[in-house]
C-alpha cells in the first residue's frame, strides 16, 4: 500500500490553514496564540480521505518569516506540495523563500493552489496566474496544475481533491524495507500512556515492540503503542504520520530534531561532506568559514562551511563543502538540508549529504576529495557503496553497509554481486567487504613488511601472523586477518602460524649449519631432559641464539617456557604418551603418571603439560589432564 504526505507552503495569510480545513474538516491551528492572532505559528497536522478511498496525511506549515524554522521542521519527507498563493496578493516574499526551500529539499511534485478567488475578478486572477507561471518556470512546479479555489465558498475544492488523488496514484512508493526512521516534531506526555512522540515515518516499517534509539543522544526505549490518525495500529509504514508511545524514556529526554531509529542504523557525526547550492536570489555569497544554521529533518544545528576546491560560491552556484558542527547531528547519506545565514537569519542555500563520516580535507588534496564526492553523488548504488567502503578505511562490515544504505536483502544481493563481478570489492568470508584500492595498497604493505622482516631475520621461516596483523591491519580480529591473507596466497607462504614471501628460503652458512647440527644433536641426546638453553648456546652465543630462534621459528624446536626447549620430535613423542595413557585408563592423566611414562623430572614433565594446555591439546581438570 502507498502512504503519502502532503505539505503546504506559501506566504503568511494566504489561506493554507483554511484550505486544509476545507479539504479535511480538521482545524490544524491548535495553539491558543495561533487562534488569537489568526496565523499559524507551529506545525499542524490533518488527514484526508480521497475520492478513491486513499488516506493521505497533511502537514500545515507556518508562512510568517519569523517561523521559517518551524516551516523547515515540517517540510522534509513531503511527497506532494500544495503551493498556496492568495489571488488578491499574488507572489510574496515567503512564497519565493518557501519555493526555494522546497527546491533545495528536492521536492518532486506539487500543485499550485490559487486561493481566495472569490475576492478578485477574472482579469486580476488571470494576471496573477501568469505571474505565478513565470516565477515557477525553472522549478519543479514548472508544469504543475493550477487550481483556483475558495475555501470560503467551496469553489474548486472537489477539483483539487481529484487532482491530489491522481498525483498520489502515480507517486513513488517509499522504501518500507529500510530500517525505520522518524524525525521527531512533537513530544508530549499522555495520561495513562507516558511519553508520546509524533513525526513522519520517512522510511522503513515500525512495529509495536520494536526497540528504538534516540539519535544523536543514544538513549534507548521501546515502542509500546502506535497510532495513525488517532487509530491504534500494529505497524506503521514509510509515508505515514505516526504517534509513538515509548516506554523507558521520559519526555524530557527527547526533543524536536531528534531521530528515532533502530540500533546501529545511524552514525552521529560532527562533520559532513555535502553538495550544496546557493540560491540564485540569495542575498549573500557562501565563503569558507561562513557560520550557518543547518536545517535537517525536524532539527537545526550551527555549523561552519569549509568549501572544497573553491574559496566562495556566488548566488546560483553549486559546489562541494565540508560542514563542521559543534554538536553531533544524525543524518544519512542522501538526506537533503537547508542552510540559513547565522545573522541575520536568511535562507542562503542547501543541498544533499554525501558522506556522514568524512575525514578533514586538505586544500592540497581538493581534487581527490572532489572526485570521491562525485562518486558518492552518482545515482549508482554500487558506486556509492564502493566509495563508502573506501571512506570507512577500505574494509567494512556488510550488515552495517546494508543498514546504512537501507536496502532489502534482494537489492543488497544485487548490489554486492555487481561490485564483486566488476572486481571493485572482494568479500572476506560472510561478514566483511574490502575495496579493490585498499586491497592493492594492503598487499604492497604486507609484502613490504615481509621483505624487511626477511632482511632483518634471514634465518626465520617467517613473521608471526599476529605480529604482521598488528603492523598492517591492527583494527581487525585475527579470524578476519586469516581471510585477508588468503587474498595474497599466491605471493605468500603460511605455515605454523608464520607468514613468509612465497619465494623466501632460509639459507645457512657452513658455520651456521655446524651450530644448527650441534644444537639439534644435543636436544636429541637430551630427549625429555634437554640441556638448559644457556648451555645449548654457550659456544658463539650471539650466532647460536639467532640459530636457536630460527629453529623455534620454523617449528624444528619448541619452547615450552622461557629457558626450556625440546626437539619437535620429542614433543611429538610426549603427545603420543599422553594419548596412550588417557586412552588406556579412565581418560585422565596425572603429572606423576606422565612423568613416569617419559622418565623425566617433574620440572620437564610439568613444562610439557602446561604447553599442551596452552595449545589446546589437553585441558586441566583438577590435578589431572584430559584430552580436548
Amino acid at each position: 500500500m502507498k502512504y503519502t504526505l502532503i505539505g503546504t507552503a506559501g506566504h503568511v495569510d494566504h489561506g493554507k490553514t483554511a484550505l486544509i480545513r476545507a479539504l479535511t474538516g480538521i482545524e490544524t491551528d491548535r495553539l491558543a496564540e495561533e487562534k488569537s492572532r489568526g496565523i499559524t505559528i507551529d506545525l499542524g497536522f490533518a488527514h484526508m480521505t480521497l475520492p478513491g478511498g486513499e488516506v493521505a496525511s497533511i502537514v500545515d506549515v507556518p508562512g510568517h518569516e519569523k517561523f521559517i524554522k518551524n516551516m523547515l521542521a515540517g517540510a522534509g519527507g513531503i511527497d506532494l506540495v500544495l503551493l498556496v498563493i492568495a489571488a488578491d496578493d499574488g507572489i510574496m516574499p515567503q512564497t519565493r523563500e518557501h519555493l526555494g526551500i522546497l527546491q533545495l529539499l528536492d521536492a518532486k511534485d506539487g500543485i499550485i493552489v490559487l486561493t481566495k478567488c472569490d475576492l478578485v475578478d477574472d482579469e486580476w486572477r488571470s494576471m496573477v496566474a501568469d505571474d505565478i507561471r513565470q516565477v515557477v518556470s525553472d522549478t519543479f512546479l514548472h508544469d504543475a496544475p493550477m487550481v483556483h479555489v475558495s475555501s470560503h465558498t467551496g469553489q474548486g475544492i472537489d477539483e483539487l481533491k481529484e487532482i491530489i488523488r491522481s498525483k498520489i496514484v502515480t507517486a513513488t512508493i517509499k522504501n518500507i524495507a529500510a530500517p525505520f526512521r522518524i524525525p521527531v516534531d512533537r513530544v508530549f506526555s499522555a495520561e495513562g500512556f507516558g511519553t508520546v512522540v509524533t513525526g513522519t515515518l520517512i522510511e522503513g516499517t515500525m512495529r509495536q515492540g520494536d526497540d528504538i534509539v534516540v539519535y544523536p543522544v543514544g538513549d534507548t526505549g521501546r515502542v509500546r503503542n502506535l497510532q495513525i490518525h488517532g487509530n491504534k495500529v500494529e505497524a506503521a509504514y514509510a509515508g505515514q504520520r505516526v504517534a509513538v508511545n515509548i516506554s523507558g524514556l521520559h519526555r524530557d529526554e527527547i526533543l524536536r530534531g531528534h531521530v528515532l531509529a533502530p540500533e546501529r542504523t545511524m552514525q552521529p557525526t560532527r562533520m559532513l561532506d555535502v553538495k550544496l547550492t546557493v540560491l540564485k536570489d540569495s542575498p549573500r555569497e557562501m565563503k569558507t568559514g561562513t557560520r550557518l544554521h543547518f536545517h535537517y529533518g525536524t532539527g537545526t544545528q550551527l555549523c561552519k562551511a569549509q568549501l572544497i576546491g573553491v574559496d566562495k560560491l556566488l548566488p546560483g552556484q553549486t559546489g562541494y563543502a565540508q560542514l563542521r558542527f559543534a554538536e553531533e547531528v544524525a543524518v544519512k547519506n542522501g538526506d537533503t538540508f537547508v542552510l540559513r545565514f547565522y545573522s541575520p537569519v536568511e535562507t542562503i542555500g542547501g543541498g544533499v549529504v554525501l558522506n556522514i563520516a568524512p575525514k578533514k580535507h586538505r586544500k592540497v588534496r581538493a581534487s581527490a576529495a572532489i572526485e570521491a564526492l562525485r562518486a558518492l553523488e552518482s545515482g549508482d548504488t554500487s558506486t556509492q557503496v564502493h566509495q563508502a567502503i573506501i571512506n570507512m578505511g577500505g574494509t567494512a562490515p556488510l550488515d552495517e553497509l546494508q543498514k546504512r544504505f537501507g536496502l532489502d536483502d534482494e537489492a543488497w544481493a544485487h548490489t554486492t554481486s555487481a561490485l564483486v563481478n566488476t572486481g571493485r570489492v572482494t568479500m572476506l568470508g560472510q561478514s566483511y567487504a574490502m575495496a579493490d584500492i585498499f586491497q592493492a595498497s594492503l598487499g604492497v604493505k604486507i609484502i613490504g613488511q615481509l621483505k624487511t622482516y626477511h632482511k632483518e631475520n634471514p634465518l626465520h621461516s617467517g613473521m608471526r601472523k599476529e605480529e604482521l596483523r598488528s603492523r598492517v591491519l591492527p583494527e581487525h580480529k585475527p579470524a578476519l586477518f586469516d581471510e585477508v591473507l588468503q587474498l595474497y596466497s599466491h605471493e605468500l607462504h603460511i605455515h605454523n602460524g608464520r607468514v613468509a614471501l612465497a619465494d623466501f628460503e632460509v639459507t645457512y652458512t657452513p658455520q651456521q649449519l655446524s651450530i644448527r647440527s650441534a644444537i639439534l644433536d644435543e636436544l636429541k641426546k637430551g630427549g625429555f631432559t634437554p640441556p638448559p638453553v644457556d648451555e645449548l648456546i654457550s659456544k658463539d652465543k650471539k650466532s647460536a641464539q639467532k640459530i636457536l630462534d630460527a629453529l623455534i621459528s620454523d617449528g624444528t624446536v619448541i619452547s615450552t617456557e622461557p629457558g626450556i626447549v625440546f626437539a619437535s620430535a620429542t614433543v611429538d613423542l610426549a603427545q603420543a604418551s599422553i594419548t596412550r595413557l588417557a586412552e588406556g585408563g579412565d581418560g585422565t592423566v596425572t603429572l606423576a603418571q606422565f612423568r613416569d611414562e617419559i622418565k623425566a623430572s617433574r620440572k620437564f614433565a610439568l613444562s610439557l603439560l602446561e604447553y599442551f594446555d596452552r595449545i589446546g591439546f589437553t585441558r586441566k581438570l583438577g590435578d589431572s589432564r584430559v584430552l580436548r
